[in-house]
C-alpha cells in the first residue's frame, strides 16, 4: 500500500507527508473515521513513507529493501496489533499468532470491517479483543533497537477493542516511546478509548470518500460506466467497502434474474428437457 493507492484523502494524506518533510512526525497518532474510509490503508503508507530511506516528496520510492519488505508487510520495524480471539484456554493471545493470516486479508483488502477479519480467522461468535498479553509484546518489541537503522511503527487497528489493562499498560509508552518509535492507533470509536489514551495522542480524523473520487475509482478499477458507478458512489455514503458490496449484490441480482429469463423461456417453449436441465444447474 503506497498513498498513491488510497482512495480519496488527499488532504489528510498532505498532512502526513508535511510533518515528515519538516521533521515533525508525532510520536503517537490516533487515526479516526468510519468504516470503509481507508484507515488501516492510510496507516501502512505512512508506515512504508516513513521507513523509505529515497522517499520523495509525494510518496515512497517503490524500489529500496524497505519498500519490498512492505509489499509482503513484512518489514521488521513494522508491528501490527489487532483483535484476536482466544485459541487456547492455556495461552495467552497475541496478534503474532495470526500475523499470517492477517498480511493475507490485508494484500487483499486493506479496507476490511472487524467481522470480516474476525471471519478470516474462524473466529465464529467469539468476540475479537486485544488483550493485556499484546502490550507486554508491545513493549517489548518497540524497546529493542531498531532493525535497519530508521523508524520503529507499531499499527494498532482497532484501537478501541484494547481492554482497559491492556490500554493502561501501555501509557507510558505511548507517552514517552523510544526515538525514532510511532504509534499509530487506528479506531471507528474513538471515544471508548481511554481519556489517558486520548490525550496522549495527536488527531487525524479521516472523511468520508468523496463521491466523485469514489466513482472514479470505480471506473478505473471494475471497469463500470460512469453512470452505474456515480450511483454507487452515491449511495454508498463515503464507504469504499459498501461501494464494493453494492457492485457484488448487482452482479449476483443480475445473474438471478438472467436465470430466471432462462427457466421462462424453457417453460413458454414447454421445453420439458431443457426446464429439467435447468433445475438441475
Amino acid at each position: 500500500m503506497y498513498f498513491r493507492d488510497i482512495i480519496g484523502q488527499n488532504s489528510e494524506t498532505s498532512l502526513l507527508r508535511a510533518a515528515v518533510a519538516e521533521g515533525r512526525v508525532p510520536h503517537a497518532q490516533l487515526i479516526g473515521g468510519g468504516e470503509g474510509v481507508g484507515k488501516l490503508a492510510v496507516a501502512i503508507a505512512y508506515a512504508r513513507y516513513l521507513c523509505c530511506p529515497n522517499r520523495n516528496g509525494e510518496d515512497a520510492c517503490g524500489e529500496c529493501p524497505s519498500c519490498k519488505k512492505f509489499d509482503k508487510l513484512a518489514h521488521p520495524d513494522l508491528h501490527f496489533a489487532f483483535p484476536v480471539y482466544k485459541k487456547d484456554s492455556t495461552k495467552k493471545p497475541h496478534s503474532d499468532d495470526f500475523i499470517d493470516k492477517w498480511r493475507q486479508a490485508v494484500a487483499e483488502n486493506p479496507y476490511m470491517t472487524l467481522n470480516q477479519w474476525m471471519d478470516y480467522i474462524g473466529a465464529e461468535n467469539q468476540q475479537g479483543l486485544i488483550y493485556a498479553s499484546q502490550s507486554e509484546e508491545i513493549i517489548r518489541k518497540l524497546t529493542l533497537k531498531s532493525s535497519e537503522g530508521g523508524y520503529k511503527v507499531m499499527i494498532i487497528w482497532m484501537a478501541e477493542k484494547m481492554n482497559a489493562e491492556c490500554s493502561n499498560k501501555l501509557l507510558k509508552m505511548i507517552e514517552e516511546p523510544p526515538e525514532q518509535t510511532v504509534f499509530l492507533l487506528l479506531s471507528e470509536s474513538t471515544d471508548l478509548l481511554l481519556p489517558t489514551i486520548q490525550s496522549r495522542v495527536q488527531r487525524l480524523t479521516l472523511r468520508p470518500i468523496e463521491e466523485d473520487v469514489m466513482a472514479r475509482t470505480l471506473c478505473d478499477r471494475y471497469g463500470l460506466i460512469d453512470a452505474d458507478a456515480r450511483q454507487i458512489a452515491h449511495a454508498s455514503a463515503g464507504s469504499w467497502l459498501q461501494a464494493i458490496e453494492a457492485i457484488h449484490l448487482g452482479g449476483r441480482t443480475k445473474e438471478y434474474i438472467e436465470h430466471f429469463m432462462a427457466l421462462m423461456r424453457r417453460s413458454y417453449a414447454r421445453d420439458l428437457k431443457g426446464m429439467r436441465q435447468w433445475a438441475d444447474m
